[in-house]
């Protein structure tokens, strides 16, 4: 995600993007406008309110982010998306009422934003400010109506956060108050249900009155809900967990120069979906991966390993934790060389892994 992003700004250390495809929703405003024959005007009005509500969205991530700099837990950064924003915090706050915090503090920025305006246009017009939330929106808006319909956006915000569909702020909530009484895996996975079963209703309802952007914003939700499940699932699952218990040891090496077809039905019968490989004077240079060459043997069967070979190698000691070896095979590392002290005593890789932890958790 971050690649697509661009940086527009930082505050408190904490750099603020926005998605390419954030551009995508001021095309549409005015492509809308155009197309129902708005004003320019009309049609700058919108993209002057979105740039304001996208403001206070950015406000409303930096309540998550400062609460959770408060215990200790830093924000990689702040994504601005056409449908909100996200603040990537880099870690999980380790106990439900830290999350409590963190999770409610967004749309309690919302609030006091709402709160701020209230005062000011009452300051202003005193009980005469009712007219200004009569509904209806006028063609030629000033400054006070505009404050209005912040204030009434806002609230609205808040109130759309608080819905209890997990990953939002709401079911963030959820999960925190389950979390006080079970554990974490256990409370995502009924905060990811119960927050799934809501983004069904919002598809259906979207479909029923042709919201397009509910649906959207519904598929976007149960998605990230079983995202953020599976990736609790594997923090539960490799947590307090050592690589020196998974390793396997090394008992087979190719050299670099051999050809594929030569070494495909000796690889096969190993048994090993990754063989270390050898250079001309007997380190180790790389990495061969047999799901690679079954499923390219046809184009590398005439070529030497060295061609095809991974060549990036990481090495991590055998006190190192599961749950941080992980994040190099999600990189794309077919596997690691387990090492005590200087000396490498095995390999471990991803499937080594499922295969010990399979009965772990249902």
């Amino acid at each position: 995600m971050i690649e697509q992003a661009f940086r527009i700004g930082s505050f408190a250390n904490i750099p603020v993007r926005i998605h390419w495809t954030f551009l995508l929703l001021i095309v549409y405003i005015i492509g809308s406008g155009l197309y129902d024959k708005s004003s320019w005007s009309g049609i700058l009005f919108l993209i002057g309110f979105t740039l304001c509500m996208f403001f206070c969205v950015v406000l409303h991530e930096f309540g998550h982010a400062l609460t959770a700099k408060k215990f200790g837990i830093r924000t990689a950064d702040i994504i601005l998306l056409p449908i909100g924003g996200v603040a990537r915090l880099q870690n999980l706050p380790d106990k439900p009422r830290q999350e409590l915090w963190i999770a409610i503090m967004g749309p309690v920025v919302n609030l006091l934003i709402a709160i701020i305006l209230f005062v000011v246009l009452y300051a202003i017009h005193g009980n005469a400010m009712i007219h200004l939330f009569s509904g209806e929106i006028p063609l030629n808006m000033n400054v006070s109506e505009f404050m209005s319909l912040l204030l009434q956006a806002n609230l609205l915000l808040m109130i759309f956060n608080l819905i209890p569909a997990f990953p939002m702020d709401g079911g963030r909530v959820l999960r925190a108050f389950i979390a006080i009484y079970s554990n974490r895996l256990v409370a995502t996975r009924w905060a990811s249900r119960i927050g799934q079963a809501l983004c069904i209703l919002f598809i259906i309802y979207g479909f029923y009155s042709e919201a397009w952007t509910l649906i959207f914003i519904g598929i976007f939700i149960f998605l990230g809900a079983s995202q953020e499940y599976s990736m609790v699932k594997q923090e539960f699952l490799y947590k307090d967990k050592f690589i020196k218990d998974f390793y396997y040891k090394i008992q087979h090496y190719f050299p670099e120069y051999a050809l594929i077809k030569d070494i495909r039905d000796e690889f096969r019968m190993l048994g090993q979906k990754h063989i270390p490989v050898l250079d001309i004077e007997g380190r180790i240079s790389g990495i061969i991966s047999l799901p690679f060459i079954q499923l390219n043997y046809e184009k590398v069967k005439n070529l030497q390993i060295k061609e095809i070979m991974f060549a990036q190698l990481i090495s991590l000691p055998q006190s190192s934790t599961l749950l941080d070896t992980v994040k190099y095979f999600d990189s794309g590392i077919p596997a690691v060389f387990v090492t005590d002290g200087f000396q490498i005593i095995g390999m471990l890789d991803a499937d080594c892994i499922k295969i010990n932890l399979s009965q772990s958790v249902s």
